[in-house]
């Protein structure tokens, strides 16, 4: 699985040197994503010195890396909405310079070093890891995203973006773990994860638009969306425990 995502990464590092298509950085993030879930998962038995180097090295690149995304989704939007030409124009050049940012990061020793102390962690992976620890890994990344729900004010960024970082978390860990469980159980509730992470998403990128250059959207349209989306996800039965 680590394996599987340090592909990911690979894959589309070269693509994002080689081009400007923002799918690349896209799905490179995605695949650093991927791996810090995997972290997550095994934490109890991967090799404490590997994994502390590993993210000690995604954490160095990320913030530059979500920068560049960051604009690139901000120069979607306003060229969808039309925006007036001296407002794109300045978007389009700040997107220019953070893309030359996430390059220089992704030809770093930090960037390298990812799949060095990714190949050094991949070897321990087994079946027997993946069902022994997969339960109750899923277990604690749901308890805490039902803690941070709890109370949630939908009409506040800051809550929104946290719920947010839990839900990927709790996917990532999912679409990792899944095959150790009937994927009868799973189907419905990874897509109903995944609707409201898409949601909280667009409203994410409306807030960081927003901070940006001071960008407007139908913010309202998309936390009523969400608000529902959450309940359907919250009264799903998890896939984890064997039904009773």
């Amino acid at each position: 699985m680590a394996y599987e995502a340090l592909a990911q990464i690979e894959i589309n590092a070269g693509g994002a040197l080689a081009s400007s298509d923002p799918e690349f950085l896209h799905q490179l993030r995605v695949g650093m994503r991927r791996l810090r879930a995997a972290l997550r998962a095994f934490r109890d038995i991967l090799p404490s010195k590997h994994s502390k180097r590993l993210r000690r090295a995604l954490r160095s690149v990320s913030p530059k890396l979500g920068r560049a995304r960051d604009w690139d989704v901000l120069v979607q939007r306003l060229e969808q909405a039309h925006a007036p030409a001296r407002l794109l124009a300045r978007a389009n050049d700040r997107r220019d310079r953070a893309r030359q940012g996430a390059r220089r990061v992704i030809a770093s020793k930090d960037f390298a070093r990812i799949a060095t102390e990714t190949s050094s962690l991949a070897a321990d992976e087994t079946a027997q890891s993946l069902e022994q620890f997969g339960a109750a890994a899923l277990v604690r990344a749901h308890r805490k995203l039902m803690e941070q729900a709890r109370g949630m004010d939908w009409q506040d960024p800051a809550q929104r973006h946290a719920l947010r970082i839990r839900v990927k978390r709790l996917r990532y860990s999912c679409e990792f773990l899944v095959q150790a469980f009937p994927a009868r159980r799973a189907t419905g509730y990874i897509a109903a994860l995944k609707a409201v992470q898409e949601l909280l998403g667009e409203l994410n990128d409306i807030a960081v638009g927003r901070r940006l250059v001071g960008f407007e959207a139908d913010e309202a349209a998309f936390v009523r969306k969400a608000e529902r989306a959450w309940t359907r996800f919250a009264r799903r039965p998890v896939f984890w425990a064997a039904p009773e």
